[in-house]
């Protein structure tokens, strides 16, 4: 429990350095690129909890660069 606590506290004092804003008229890349992070995590974790190590191997680089796609432009 501990360590869930010390992990959860980590996380949320690195939040706002995650989040790489530069300055105030920054574009979304950065929160858009911690938000695609998540969002590949969940879809890669679905795909080995659904179909296994084998299809997870092969689907998680396509989802990656799908997302990393996605992301809009600095």
């Amino acid at each position: 429990m501990k360590r869930l606590a010390a992990l959860s506290a980590a996380v949320t004092m690195g939040a706002p350095s995650l989040a790489l804003a530069v300055e105030h008229s920054a574009g979304y890349r950065g929160i858009g690129q911690l938000y695609f992070t998540f969002m590949a995590a969940i879809l890669i974790y679905g795909v080995y909890d659904s179909f296994g190590k084998k299809a997870m191997y092969v689907a998680a680089p396509i989802i990656i660069g799908g997302l990393y796609m996605m992301l809009p432009p600095s």
